[in-house]
């Protein structure tokens, strides 16, 4: 997802109009893993500013699909 969704121009804008993106490797980052339940790979994940999550989605997004889920979390 990295190379084909994250690199859509759509989704750079989006992802940096509207959000503080963050990106985790789960394996080297086992508390944050576990402290979120992350059960699979990718996994995108948004948060209010005080830490509540708002949104979740798993799984490869293509671009458009991406875009859509963001919209339902901001």
């Amino acid at each position: 997802m990295v190379r084909e969704t994250h690199e859509d121009s759509a989704v750079i804008q989006a992802l940096n109009e509207r959000f503080i993106p963050v990106r985790l490797e789960g394996r080297a980052h086992m508390d944050l893993v576990r402290q979120f339940q992350v059960t699979g790979a990718p996994t995108t994940l948004l948060f209010f500013p005080a830490e509540e999550e708002k949104h979740r989605f798993a799984g490869f997004q293509p671009a458009e699909e991406y875009l859509k889920e963001l919209a339902k979390g901001g």
